[in-house]
């Protein structure tokens, strides 16, 4: 069974009065799978498939959360 992703979210109001949020999150490895004729357009997929991939999970931490 996969490990689940852990985090840790503070939020406290700094001494302007603003809500000041720190996110830690840890996840087990990632992988992903791509292929792309042009290598420029490969690099591209796949920064983009992992931070789709990171910013879904890190979304449905926080909203459980609030």
């Amino acid at each position: 069974m996969p490990e689940a992703p852990t985090f840790e979210l503070r939020i406290e109001r700094n001494n302007l009065g603003l809500h000041e949020a720190t996110l830690s999150l840890e996840l087990p490895p990632i992988t992903i799978t791509c292929q792309k004729a042009d290598r420029d357009d490969l690099e591209y997929q796949l920064r983009n498939d992992m931070s789709e991939i990171v910013a879904e999970l890190t979304q449905k931490l926080i909203k459980s959360e609030f």
